[in-house]
């Protein structure tokens, strides 16, 4: 982000959390509209309700949907019914870098992400954009889930928001409409969607793709009007989108791990009591092993579904390795953006 564009973002915030506060955004009808004080008040105050605005670009069938409405029913109940999450799926409030700004305005209360639009707000994000780095998800789950991650996580706090961790979204895979691609130059002149992510641009025209940023929202029309001939996501999303119906090939690079973040606007999280604090903290890792497990299990359930109607393309390890060796300039790129101290971080947790 330019300092230009910090700037304006600051006096957004200015504008936004005086926003919020005036018309009580997080609040429902003849509940709490001073919903941080309420939380973490005391005597009749603090048995006011707060409904928490959330927002996501998913669909209701994704796994990170269903990991929010577990969620949800673990921390209401943990609450007595006092806290309980209001969810907005479809991208009904906006992409997905709209959301992280509506989390940090204070118009959106929570929401979950991909970690990939992050790295536009806080660079250090990038470091999870390394192509080819994560093996499997034992590695992964080291990384996010231990100092690397909550590292990651608690650089929000100067960005106006609350991160609350990581759940799955899955491995990344490549899909289009046209070949069955194996090798880099198969890619060549494939118009392909990729996310508002310099790093993953860069990656796609290292191996000869021409790839171009798109909201999320808008892909589906996009492959099916044929502006795009390619996409890369998880086959789980792939299946909730239904892109199957405008793609015919899938090749298995996994080129990349895709997790969700799980944002929460800071002046929110700071208003809860302690012991709401902590139900949030319960209730969120016990819906993450949930949402986890589920992830996993779509993704096979999702393979299967689509028999007959896209061809899956295995690579074997040389195939991968010619991906994975023009990867070099990329992590020089990750690192001049991420930090060198950061990359290294992850690199060194992957072996």
């Amino acid at each position: 982000m330019s300092q230009m564009q910090y700037l304006n973002t600051r006096r957004k915030l200015l504008i936004g959390g005086l926003v919020a506060a005036s018309l009580g955004l997080f609040g429902c009808g003849g509940e709490s509209k001073d919903a941080p004080a309420a939380a973490g008040g005391s005597g009749p105050a603090a048995e006011q309700k707060l409904v928490i605005k959330v927002g996501h670009a998913a669909t209701e069938s994704n796994t990170g949907h269903k990991g929010l409405v577990r969620f949800n029913e673990l921390l209401s109940a943990k609450t007595d019914g006092r806290i309980t999450l209001d969810i907005y799926p479809n991208s009904q409030l906006g992409s997905e870098r709209e959301l992280i700004e509506s989390i940090q305005l204070g118009s959106v209360g929570m929401a979950f992400v991909s970690s990939a639009p992050l790295g536009n707000f806080k660079k250090e994000f990038f470091a999870l954009d390394l192509p080819f780095a994560f093996k499997d998800r034992e590695t992964v789950y080291r990384v996010l889930d231990g100092e690397v991650g909550q590292t990651l996580l608690a650089g929000l706090d100067d960005i106006n928001i609350k991160g609350l961790g990581f759940w799955e979204n899955g491995f990344r895979q490549f899909s289009n409409s046209k070949v069955p691609v194996r090798t880099p130059d198969d890619l060549r002149g494939i118009k392909m969607r990729t996310m508002e992510n310099e790093v993953h641009i860069a990656a796609w025209k290292e191996l000869g793709a021409n790839p171009a940023p798109l909201a999320f929202g808008e892909l589906f029309t996009a492959l099916q009007q044929k502006t795009f001939d390619a996409q890369e996501t998880p086959i789980n999303l792939f299946y909730d989108m239904k892109y199957f119906e405008v793609q015919k090939f899938i090749t298995k690079t996994g080129h990349l791990y895709s997790p969700f973040v799980i944002l929460m606007n800071k002046s929110v999280y700071e208003g809860l009591s302690d012991a709401d604090k902590q139900a949030v903290a319960e209730a969120f890792e016990e819906a993450k092993r949930y949402q986890r497990e589920l992830a996993q299990a779509s993704d096979a359930a999702a393979e299967k579904a689509m028999e007959g109607q896209i061809t899956f393309v295995e690579l074997s390890d040389a195939e991968k390795e010619a991906f994975r060796a023009k990867m070099g300039p990329v992590y020089e790129l990750v690192k001049r953006k991420a930090g060198e101290e950061i990359v290294n971080k992850v690199l060194d947790t992957t072996r």
